[in-house]
């Protein structure tokens, strides 16, 4: 079993190696192809494609997580670039439920139309700090005493956290959080 696994190990080092420009293209413009498919941002696929390969690339220096391909995964080139196109359709997938799960679980972050709080884009982020400064001055306006703690530790990371600290109770966050739908709510969402 060992043999194999070097054998798997240095086959995909040679494919890896094998990989042309033109082959990178062709796998961002299907990263780009999955995104749209799943109703994603598709200039996210040069993101999903590098995501890929540092899975693989995990995979093959550790046992601590990562993908590690088959020996029949990276036999020849193309049952290697098939081998990725998979990884990458993983990948997209697991974009695609993070944002479905985010959607169910904080649905009032949708209603601020999908801004791209990673990027330094200065509109992005003065969109995101009116949201923040109107959304937490009708918080702080409306929400009970017990959950001032909850708002000083959120509004701090707002921008770079999906979560909404507890300050040591959970059901905190929840009431902030059917809060501040209601207030992006009765605002018409925040655009």
């Amino acid at each position: 079993m060992q043999t194999t696994n070097t054998e798997t190990h240095a086959r995909c080092e040679v494919r890896l190696s094998e990989l042309e420009r033109s082959d990178i293209t062709n796998l961002n413009e299907f990263a780009e192809c999955r995104l749209a498919i799943k109703g994603l941002d598709p200039s996210g696929g040069q993101d999903a494609t590098q995501r890929a390969f540092a899975a693989i690339l995990r995979g093959l220096e550790s046992d601590q997580g990562g993908r590690v391909p088959r020996l029949v995964d990276v036999e020849t080139k193309e049952a290697f670039m098939n081998y990725l196109r998979g990884a990458i359709s993983s990948i997209v997938e697991a974009m695609g439920r993070k944002r479905e799960f985010r959607r169910e679980s904080e649905p009032w972050m949708d209603t601020l139309g999908e801004i791209d709080r990673n990027a330094p884009n200065p509109a992005n982020l003065a969109e995101l700090s009116d949201v923040r400064d109107h959304l937490f001055e009708q918080l702080h306006a409306r929400a009970p005493r017990h959950l001032k703690r909850v708002l000083a530790a959120w509004k701090p990371i707002f921008g770079e956290s999906d979560r909404i600290p507890g300050a040591g109770n959970r059901r905190y966050a929840t009431e902030v959080k059917a809060l501040a739908r209601e207030i992006i709510t009765e605002l018409g969402g925040i655009r």
